[in-house]
């Protein structure tokens, strides 16, 4: 709670951009876009909504708005009243002007009441017969802060819900077995952090503040559970890295649905899987998407598949996608720590590494844009790779190896770019076991192609198969732009081999950050040294060959200017499912710099410290 408050007493204006956070004004149309510029009709009226709002002290507001009439002498005046108090009557223009209004304080009001600030028009048009709203004006902003000094106090039911949030996730700490003091410590982490995303914008004025309480005791529940439960069925109690592992990777999974979740948040492509979801909950399973080059690109159906059951539970189904890829995801941190702390019996760097692969920019990006379902693929993909290094998959472990090519063949139809990239991961994971893993790993590598060729099989045999005509219109595109390009592609391009070169380094970089990458750098040197037999350390260079192998297909073939876009989003996907690599030796880097003396380990918490930033920019940016 006095986290909230003193994030919100800070900076308690309220901005609404009609394209975001437009949850606490009714009678707004579907947001427009013309140009950089985005705006929303209104109808005859519109009503912006603050139930508890501080009212001790004096609020202005400003709505920035136009009348957008092709006739002017039909241009509307608007009437703005508080809570049915009429404050301001303006004759509207087709030029954008701010009408600002003020809220007087009511010093005896509920810290439950209701502000209402309405805007009416007084005349409305119909654009046309194909058009059936009833337009009043064009509104591009809404704000409203404090108009006299003072300190604001956030709604009464945003201070209860941030309030149960950190009781849930505070209790959970004591019942997975934490020391008072270490709960405490955690639960006002936590707390400080739940309170951003809660105190951003609108959101402690909507419904968002109910969610709050309830992510945090369902993760906290589901937390406890697990812990609870592989202790019990292991006799042993987890060792405190895993505990810790356990703990931030739900915390995380916490706060990164609060800010996903919130009104704020531009939904950009979560509509559109949730339509997809809808076409094959009705068993539409085979659709593509139009790209503007005229290809017809695949869309692989694995996340809608697995979210299906789920759906009984809740007819939101951008809430359901949302949360189920950031569950997905989340699991990648847990299988780095088993990865690294059972291969390579290191705890520390197990736990560094799962800490790190929660702060990647490049998944901060693909999951904030709403890229579903590559988010999804990669994270089923990580858990295939992490099957292959962890399993034995060899005859008397049957059913891994049933498990495995499960798993394979359905992380295959999550994603197109998984296909590829999944496929050739798997290829180099067993050629490299065979070449120079130790001889016990031959039987793994056989196994692992085997089932990798049946997966490849049983996917293009069940859905890509259906994609020919797709395909072949993707084969004939690229012939036909084949000549063009090369009268345009390198080295003749504006962008040369040198600058292809630079834009893959700087995606690449902006993939991980710099301080996880000098922190990989330190890192590679011991897993060097530990001569790359080993099952971690053979995956950690399939990684790096796949991405550099990929990374320079497309640096040095010829790209036309029209398709460099997609040489760069191509790229982009490429460091999202080799990312683990640098995780992996980012980890192991600082590790061996912690162990160290101060003049190692100082420079190393310095760099993880800049990495863990720059996890948290990626964050807030969600909400901007």
């Amino acid at each position: 709670m006095g986290a909230l408050a003193a994030v919100y007493a800070y900076d308690p204006a309220i901005t609404m951009e009609m394209d975001r956070g437009t949850a606490a004004i009714s009678g707004l149309y579907d947001a427009e876009r013309a140009g950089q510029e985005t705006y929303a009709w209104t109808g005859r009226e519109a009503d912006l909504n603050l139930p508890g709002l501080d009212r001790r002290l004096a609020w202005s507001c400003t709505v920035r708005l136009r009348g957008g009439r092709a006739d002017p002498d039909t241009l509307p005046d608007v009437l703005l009243t508080v809570d049915g108090v009429i404050a301001s009557s303006v004759r509207t223009t087709n030029d954008y002007q701010d009408i600002t209004v003020r809220l007087p304080p009511k010093p005896g009001a509920s810290v439950t009441s209701r502000t209402t600030v309405t805007l009416t028009s007084s005349k409305t048009f119909q654009p046309g017969p194909a058009d059936p709203r009833v337009l009043g004006v064009m509104v591009d902003r809404w704000t409203c802060a404090p108009a006299d000094q003072g300190l604001v106090r956030p709604p009464r039911r945003a201070l209860v819900a941030a309030a149960e949030g950190g009781a849930a996730f505070g209790a959970a700490l004591v019942l997975v077995g934490l020391s008072l003091p270490a709960a405490a410590a955690a639960g006002v982490a936590i707390g400080c952090g739940q309170a951003m995303p809660v105190a951003w914008g609108v959101g402690m004025f909507t419904p968002y503040v109910a969610r709050v309480p309830q992510l945090a005791f369902w993760i906290a529940a589901i937390l406890v559970a697990s812990i609870r439960a592989f202790e019990w069925f292991s006799s042993r109690r987890l060792h405190t890295e895993a505990r810790f592992v356990g703990i931030f990777t739900a915390a995380m999974l916490y706060l990164k649905l609060l800010a996903l979740l919130h009104p704020s948040k531009t939904p950009i492509d979560a509509v559109f899987h949730a339509h997809r979801l809808m076409w094959v909950l009705d068993g539409r399973f085979f659709f593509t998407q139009a790209m503007p080059s005229g290809v017809q690109f695949p869309y692989a159906i694995g996340l809608y598949i697995f979210a299906a059951p789920w759906s009984l539970l809740t007819h939101d189904y951008v809430l359901l996608l949302r949360i189920v890829v950031s569950a997905a995801e989340a699991t990648g941190g847990l299988l780095l720590y088993l990865l690294v702390s059972r291969v390579w019996g290191d705890r520390l760097a197990g736990a560094i590494a799962a800490v790190f692969f929660s702060v990647v920019p490049r998944a901060f990006e693909i999951v904030g844009n709403a890229n579903m379902t590559n988010a999804f693929g990669q994270a089923i993909a990580l858990a295939t790779v992490a099957a292959a290094v962890l399993w034995r998959l060899d005859r008397r472990a049957w059913w891994q190896v049933a498990a495995f090519w499960s798993l394979t063949a359905f992380a295959l139809l999550c994603h197109v770019s998984t296909l590829a990239l999944l496929s050739a991961t798997l290829a180099a994971l067993a050629g490299l076991y065979w070449w120079r893993g130790r001889p016990e790993l031959r039987v793994t590598a056989l196994t692992i192609m085997v089932a990798l060729a049946i997966a490849v099989l049983f996917s293009v045999a069940v859905y890509y198969g259906h994609f020919a005509d797709a395909f072949r219109s993707a084969v004939n595109v690229r012939a036909s732009s084949a000549p063009a390009a090369a009268s345009v592609a390198l080295p003749q391009t504006a962008m040369g081999l040198s600058g292809k070169v630079i834009e893959a380094a700087r995606l690449s970089v902006a993939a991980v950050g710099w301080p996880m990458l000098l922190l990989a750098a330190v890192g590679a040197v011991p897993w060097w040294r530990r001569g790359r037999r080993d099952r971690l350390s053979l995956a950690v260079a399939a990684w790096i060959a796949v991405y550099v192998v990929f990374v320079a297909s497309v640096v040095v073939a010829p790209v036309g200017t029209s398709f460099l876009r997609y040489a760069a989003e191509f790229i982009t996907r490429v460091t999202l499912a080799t990312y683990p690599a640098v995780v992996v030796l980012a980890s192991v880097g600082a590790a061996t710099a912690l162990r160290r003396g101060w003049v190692s380990r100082l420079p190393a918490m310095a760099l993880a410290a800049l990495a863990c930033a720059a996890g948290l920019q990626s964050w807030l940016d969600w909400l901007r």
